[in-house]
């Protein structure tokens, strides 16, 4: 066990093996069912009666309610983990997510159905705690490798969740899919319970007020990281203003009956091209310089988006949403590597602890602009919008690269 672990007040008396294995297993299995949440919101309203205005004005609403309910706590959840231990930061998610998932599965009215959405916002920020987990427990030259693993196992869940998913709710229903997925929930948290292990040795802390502030101020007092969350949050809401709307757009164009094994077979498809993408670009960006490579896959982005918007049938459809998700991940796995490289050794564990935060609040303003446009213009006009903030966050990049070097 290497001496970092040693003077964690969290250390982990396990096989990092063993816990690499419990993370990538519990990230898979969390993906390929919060997921569904949004590829299947659209059935879901459907299902309970609404039409088609209904479910358009609903749908990016629906999406941002978890971010927007939860995202005001992830500042406070490494802070607890530092109190309190990851271990129960990290169950907390999975045991959130089966009582989300269990509402959903009975509920037969949008209200039950939006206190689910709502209640999944509590599970956010537990990829954090469990890249820390790692990093301390696994040898230094294994590290990379572990947090590979577990970040490979998300496109993963999404090619196997987006599949059955669909087949799902084609055969049995959208409320079948979720109370499916809340079986599978309580096996990952119980799982996590039984074998993930972990020894924490409570330590004097400051008060919890001033432990976030020294990480708020951590972030804004760092050029490259106010630089990069700045990008990562308008890159990150070209996507999220058109991923709630890809169902619909979808179910435009195979009809609603046909709709949920298309979403299926898209999404699956994309977790392949995801995988993919990642190892390839991951392989490059040493060589490449990870700067020079993320504005290069910065300045695709705009591009790919357009054959999505112009597309008027499926393949077209799946084809340009297929290509686009073998770039737009690593556009924010390499925002996230220079962030890790480049904050200084002192602010960095603040830092990485509110990696996610640009994303989270761009899936509150995302969808609920994409609500707007597809209320007042087309559907498939919000794949547009998302090319033009692409465009944007591209700009910022290039205009404040210097930004994102410590001096």
């Amino acid at each position: 066990m290497n001496t970092d672990t040693q003077e964690s007040p969290t250390s982990n008396h396990q096989s990092w093996q063993l816990l690499t294995f419990l993370f990538a297993l519990a990230n898979f299995l969390e993906v390929a069912v919060v997921a569904h949440f949004v590829l299947f919101t659209p059935a879901f309203l459907l299902a309970i009666g609404f039409g088609k205005s209904e479910i358009d004005a609903w749908t990016g609403p629906i999406s941002s309610l978890a971010f927007l309910f939860g995202v005001w706590f992830v500042p406070f959840w490494g802070v607890f983990a530092d109190r309190y231990g990851r271990k129960p930061l990290v169950l907390r998610s999975h045991y959130v997510e089966m009582i989300a998932m269990a509402l959903a599965a009975i509920s037969n009215h949008i209200w039950l159905y939006l206190i689910a959405r709502a209640l999944t916002g509590l599970a956010l920020g537990n990829t954090g705690l469990m890249y820390a987990s790692l990093t301390e427990a696994a040898p230094k030259n294994r590290v990379a490798l572990a947090l590979g693993l577990v970040n490979a196992s998300a496109p993963l869940g999404a090619l196997v969740g987006g599949l059955l998913g669909g087949w799902l709710v084609s055969e049995f229903g959208v409320h079948a899919l979720f109370g499916v997925d809340a079986a599978i929930c309580l096996i990952t948290a119980v799982i996590l319970t039984a074998f993930y292990r972990e020894t924490f040795t409570p330590r004097p802390t400051p008060p919890v007020s001033t432990m976030l502030g020294d990480a708020l101020r951590a972030v804004i007092h760092s050029p490259v990281a106010v630089t990069i969350f700045v990008v990562s949050f308008i890159s990150s809401s070209a996507f999220f203003v058109a991923y709630p709307y890809l169902p619909v757009r979808v179910g435009e164009l195979v009809g609603e009956r046909a709709a949920p094994a298309m979403i299926g077979l898209t999404q699956g498809l994309a977790g392949v091209t995801t995988l993919l993408g990642s190892a390839l670009w991951g392989a490059l960006a040493d060589r490449a310089g990870h700067r020079r490579l993320l504005a290069a896959l910065m300045t695709l982005m705009p591009l790919l988006w357009l054959p999505i918007f112009f597309a008027q049938d499926m393949t077209a459809l799946t084809v340009g949403w297929v290509l686009l998700n073998a770039v737009s991940p690593s556009v924010s796995s390499l925002m996230y590597t220079i962030i890790s490289l480049n904050v200084p050794a002192e602010k960095r564990g603040s830092v990485l602890s509110m990696i996610y935060l640009p994303m989270n609040l761009a899936f509150i303003v995302g969808p609920f602009a994409a609500s707007l446009i597809a209320r007042s213009l087309e559907v498939r006009d919000v794949f547009l919008v998302s090319a033009g903030l692409a465009l944007i966050a591209l700009v910022i990049f290039v205009g404040n690269v210097g930004r994102t070097r410590e001096k």
